[in-house]
């Protein structure tokens, strides 16, 4: 990371913010600089006032690092949905004896994506003996990789960020069956 032809990563983060703010003024309206603030409650407000993901919080005195690091912490702001359970994806690797992935849709039976993370080892093995126990049925939908349909009245509560213009779940995490 360089501004004009100067290596900036050994600066601070403020540092780093200020010289972006004088390198954005005069720009279009469409581009937005955030200032940083001290005030986390009021921030934290305004992301869920705007359905925002989260906040990244950070050392103020930080060097800029191309790794994960406890200097920059992200504050996520979930959300939560009850969801069918119609399918899964085979699993590979290590869940090869298992599944992949649990295939979502919602009341209406409108697909909204695929959760595959989240699951303690013996949910594994418990979801893994509810489908083997399960009928198959033809898949009523496509979702672009291979999967098995099944009927079974299962419905799962997953967390997610936000669910995009067509209503698919980003980033999915599996938070339990709902009895």
């Amino acid at each position: 990371m360089e501004l004009y032809g100067l290596d900036v990563t050994k600066q601070s983060y403020l540092a780093r913010k200020k010289l972006l703010f004088e390198l954005l003024e005069g720009s279009p309206p469409d581009i937005q600089y955030t200032p940083y603030t001290f005030e986390l409650e009021k921030a934290w407000q305004d992301v869920v006032r705007r359905g925002a993901e989260g906040l990244i919080l950070k050392d103020i005195n930080s060097p800029y690092e191309y790794e994960r690091s406890y200097k920059w912490l992200k504050l996520k702001n979930w959300k939560f949905q009850t969801l069918d359970v119609v399918g899964y994806t085979p699993g590979t690797n290590a869940r090869q004896p298992f599944f992949g992935s649990l295939v979502l849709t919602d009341e209406n039976g409108k697909f909204r994506g695929c959760v595959g993370s989240g699951f303690n080892d013996w949910q594994l093995r418990h979801l893994k003996d509810l489908f083997t126990d399960s009928e198959e049925v033809s898949q009523p939908f496509d979702i672009g990789e291979k999967w098995v349909a099944i009927r079974l009245n299962l419905r799962v509560r997953v967390k997610f960020y936000k669910a995009t213009v067509n209503n698919m779940l980003r980033f999915p995490v599996f938070e339990g069956i709902v009895e």
